[in-house]
């Protein structure tokens, strides 16, 4: 079976070609998709320990620490140590990482909108409700 006539096939190219048209557009604000991801969980929540950005994100420690280490370097993000558990450290957006909401939000949008492209709107609804399952499915393997 060919990879492009798959389930798994299509939803790989399909999240590399995305990935790749927004990895281009964020190269201009010094980020890629994963470091966007992060900031964009921060953006819903901001202050969050770092073992639960692993979570939120399915990422490992040393992928998390990298992203981390990127965007407190770049100023994107502070990370300090919580005060109850010495061991955690807690993320929250700078003035920088907040502004980045806004400027990138619309470039998001525009790639979103550009994939879904001719797509009726009850396929899409659709889509989104299978995804979502598939998601919750492959969750319950993990825990």
């Amino acid at each position: 079976m060919k990879a492009e006539s798959n389930l798994g096939g299509l939803l790989g190219k399909a999240s590399r070609l995305l990935s790749n048209q927004f990895n281009s557009d964020l190269l201009q604000h010094d980020l890629t998709v994963e470091q966007w991801s992060l900031l964009a969980v921060l953006w819903s929540e901001d202050g969050q320990k770092q073992k639960e950005l692993q979570k939120v994100l399915l990422k490992d420690k040393a992928t998390i620490n990298s992203l981390v280490n990127y965007l407190l370097k770049n100023g994107f993000i502070d990370k300090v140590q919580d005060i109850v558990d010495k061991r955690s450290f807690i993320i929250s957006l700078t003035s920088k990482g907040k502004r980045m909401q806004h400027v990138t939000i619309p470039l998001a949008m525009k790639n979103i909108g550009k994939a879904i492209d001719g797509i009726d709107a009850s396929e899409l609804e659709t889509t989104v409700k299978v995804l979502n399952q598939i998601i919750i499915n492959l969750t319950k393997e993990r825990s």
